[in-house]
């Protein structure tokens, strides 16, 4: 804008026959005298105190290289005002390097920056804290080109390292890539290790487990502790921790083994007599008792290193893995920032003699159950919050959203029979806080924000025509607006305008394409989990501008009139609302201060609300939608990050999991066949990578294929359980 404005005031001098002179050298000298004066501290105006040192400098200049002091001195400015003081002098705090600071000014006056290789990580961080991007960014250009095995621990134990993705990606990629060299280097020896035995039921099931995926369940069960306050670094790393596989695909502590268990043997016993005479905070126990399930295996997939993505900013992360020994594995993680290692070794643990009282399970011998075999479940491509999620033809509909920079208009189905992810045909407009119904096999997609406006526009998807139609639009242009669809008919709930929660309910009749208006809410809400049940249309929870709600609104078509129905025990806006097992179920969502993980159940019978199990992570504008016998949680926002990732309401377990059973490859070519859903599905999932079943071959043949090496899962009848 700046330069354009300048142009053409050149353009009307030299059109007069006016002077134009441009003094290329004008800025170079101009900094070398500013330079000068600096050194010979004449007109200067701040005074930087680092330790007892200090460096006099001018304001404008370290305003312009530095944010983080424009920052700090209008901050001052405006306090101030004119009291302000001709020189002002700030004592910085935070570890600055002294030489490093030097160097630094010196740069803002000169654009040179001259740094030996002792000195470049001072200078690294001391510009952390300036934001001084781009001298950030060149000290991670030299930190990469010189990445060693002796110093790739080192940088990454590099201080707020995990705020800049891409350099900790390539710092991640050379440590797995070298790991086992860098395993045997002492700095890595010198880490905090944490301990862990997993234990097994059969031989078989330890000789199927992969390294990664056992060592990621670990840092997740770390992770918990942490969470729960039950544990910090100095308790993980002073024993040996056991650990057992739960029914919800978890690792578990052996001191919650229930007494009397089959798999409560002397190895376990031993452990909770031990673990009581040392347990100094015994707080932060899960509730309830998981049975261990029969044995099972977790397989490698490609996703499983990125299922810590949304930790990121907090930096819990398996950077990589390496099989050490038969049964024995040892691992590199951050664990809440901290770099630690993990020793993971597979213990044996044949289930003790059965009971007196023989159940089907314990009745049997051990080695007459066939292992289970699981998967982390695939994520979607892209991360995404506020989309529109049904369920269209026994599969995962997942539509537009937001993440962190726009609104998307791209399309996503999941498979649950192959664990696979597909790209249809994108919406017409980009759209984020609404959401979508599906009525007579068509998908729906209503209102919402394109980033700018509200949008009042309505798009239907036909599977058979495999394309986006616009439709008559809504009355009323809205986002965070919430949609069911009740006797083949599309209700819209509320929603904002840009300026309120409002009141206003308008119902779609999909065979004749026309918007018809209900009765009004009672209370004007918007970002309501909505959902019909028994014939009603339930408004739960959203925000009526300033406050998160409690209160659940019912519609009853019949007589067209809202009324109140029991509140929620937590309030909360951004929920997801389904019907499971006959229950209506809000899951995750906000309170207006945090992403919230708990999940409650409104029975109709008691008109009750009573808490759900958690999900494994906190989601807000969370999407939802049951399929089979899953209840399904899609992306959302953790509080930290937006999520591509999924999980599931277990209806056998009751419990929420990220991981599915394994499927045989032959199941895969039964069970995924794109021309029945919605035609062939525009792109496919790539190889799965690193399972130890998988031929690898780096031929250029294979790298454009689409089939899927590793065997992914797919739901199966599994033995019933007591």
């Amino acid at each position: 804008m700046v330069e354009h404005l300048q142009q053409n005031e050149q353009a009307q001098v030299a059109s007069v026959g006016g002077l134009v002179f441009e003094d290329e050298q004008h800025n170079t000298h101009t900094l070398q005298a500013l330079n000068m004066m600096r050194k010979n501290r004449h007109f200067c105006d701040v005074i930087l105190h680092v330790g007892n040192m200090e460096f006099h400098a001018h304001r404008a200049v370290l305003a312009c290289a530095s944010p983080h002091l424009f920052e700090l001195f209008t901050a001052d400015d405006e306090n101030k005002g004119s009291q302000r003081e001709n020189v002002i002098t700030y004592k910085l705090n935070g570890g600055y390097d002294r030489t490093a600071l030097e160097k630094l000014i010196h740069y803002a006056y000169t654009a040179r920056l001259e740094v030996s290789n002792s000195q470049v990580k001072a200078v690294y961080l001391a510009a952390c804290h300036l934001k001084m991007d781009r001298v950030v960014k060149e000290c991670t250009r030299h930190f990469i080109k010189n990445l060693s095995v002796e110093n790739c621990i080192e940088t990454r134990s590099l201080p707020g390292i995990a705020r800049n993705k891409v350099f900790v990606d390539q710092v991640d990629a050379f440590i797995a890539k070298e790991f086992e060299n860098v395993s045997k280097s002492k700095i890595l020896l010198s880490l905090p290790c944490v301990r862990i035995e997993v234990l097994n039921q059969t031989r078989q099931e330890m000789s199927l487990v992969i390294g990664e995926s056992v060592c990621q369940l670990v840092l997740e069960w770390i992770k918990r502790q942490c969470d729960d306050d039950a544990i910090n670094m100095n308790q993980l790393t002073e024993k040996t921790h056991l650990l057992y596989l739960a029914m919800d695909n978890s690792l578990q502590d052996c001191t919650e083994l229930p007494t009397g268990d089959v798999s409560d043997t002397e190895i376990v016993q031993d452990y909770k007599k031990l673990s009581k005479r040392n347990q100094a905070n015994p707080k932060g126990r899960r509730k309830g008792q998981l049975q261990p399930a029969k044995p099972r295996v977790l397989i490698y997939s490609r996703d499983i290193i990125e299922r810590t993505e949304q930790e990121k900013e907090t930096d819990w992360k398996l950077i990589a893995a390496a099989k050490v020994g038969e049964h024995a594995f040892m691992a590199l993680a951050t664990i809440d920032g901290r770099l630690a290692t993990m020793s993971v070794m597979l213990r044996l643990n044949q289930p003790s003699s059965p009971s007196p009282v023989l159940t089907p399970v314990a009745s049997r011998p051990a080695s007459e159950e066939k292992p289970d075999l699981y998967c982390v479940m695939a994520n979607m491509n892209s991360v995404k919050c506020a989309a529109g999620c049904a369920n269209l033809n026994d599969s995962l509909l997942v539509c537009g959203g937001y993440d962190r920079a726009e609104c998307l208009k791209c399309v996503e189905l999941y498979d649950p029979d192959t664990n696979l992810w597909g790209t249809l045909s994108s919406m017409k407009e980009a759209r984020g806080r609404f959401d979508i119904a599906v009525v007579k096999g068509k998908v729906y997609a209503i209102g919402g924000s394109n980033g700018t406006t509200e949008l009042a526009t309505v798009e239907k998807y036909d599977p058979q025509e495999k394309k986006w139609t616009q439709i008559t639009p809504l009355p009323l242009a809205r986002c965070n607006i919430g949609v069911c669809d009740l006797s083949d008919l599309i209700y819209c709930i509320g929603g904002w305008n840009g300026q309120a929660g409002i009141k206003q309910c308008d119902v779609l009749d999909p065979a004749t394409g026309q918007w018809s208006s209900i009765a009004s809410l009672q209370t004007g809400r918007y970002q309501a989990g909505v959902c019909s049940m028994d014939g009603l249309v339930f408004a739960v929870g959203g925000c009526d501008a300033w406050n998160c709600l409690s209160s659940v609104e019912v519609y009853d078509p019949q007589t067209d009139v809202w009324t109140y129905a029991k509140g929620m025990i937590t309030a909360r806006r951004g929920c997801g609302v389904a019907v499971f097992k006959g229950r209506l179920y809000a899951v995750g969502g906000s309170d207006g201060s945090h992403s919230l993980c708990s999940t409650e159940i409104y029975d109709p019978q008691e008109k009750t609300w009573t808490p759900g199990p958690n999900m494994t992570t906190a989601r807000a504008n969370v999407g939802v939608a049951v399929i089979g016998s899953r209840l399904y949680a899609v992306g959302g926002f953790s509080g930290k990050t937006f999520l591509n990732s999924i999980e599931y309401l277990d209806e056998k377990t009751n419990e929420w999991t990220t991981f599915v059973p394994k499927v045989e490859m032959q199941d895969i070519a039964e069970a995924f066949r794109p021309d029945i859903v919605l035609g062939p599905l525009h792109s496919q999932p790539e190889h799965v990578n690193g399972s130890a079943d998988v031929h690898q071959d780096s031929s250029d043949s294979d790298k454009n294929t689409n089939i899927v090496e590793e065997p992914v899962p797919r739901r199966r009848k599994r033995s019933q359980r007591q």
